[in-house]
């Protein structure tokens, strides 16, 4: 299963970061995606590191609706997001947006 999680206000959650090492250890794809610059991506890289996400699955796409384009093109199965927008946009287009 491919599962992909938000940063800010989301993996930064002591909580969703267990839940994500859960799907890691358990052989989920898990990914990290996120409206973050590249330029401010080095926490999110180092949180990635730290919950053995290979930074190949890192997504720093810069926007909201780049960050749904990228959930939708990588086939996303479950997304983890704190933005109500977010997880609203990925539900109405048939995609599993979860709340946190």
């Amino acid at each position: 299963m491919k599962i992909s999680f938000d940063y800010d206000g989301t993996l930064t959650q002591s909580k969703v970061q267990k839940m994500a090492k859960f799907f890691v250890n358990f052989g989920d794809d898990v990914y990290i995606i996120t409206a973050r610059n590249k330029t401010i991506g080095g926490p999110v890289l180092e949180m990635a590191k730290k919950l053995n996400i290979p930074e190949s699955n890192v997504f720093l796409t810069g926007s909201m609706p780049k960050k749904i384009e990228t959930i939708m093109d990588k086939k996303i199965d479950i997304h983890f997001d704190n933005n109500k927008n977010v997880v609203d946009a990925l539900n109405m287009n048939k995609l599993n947006g979860v709340l946190i």
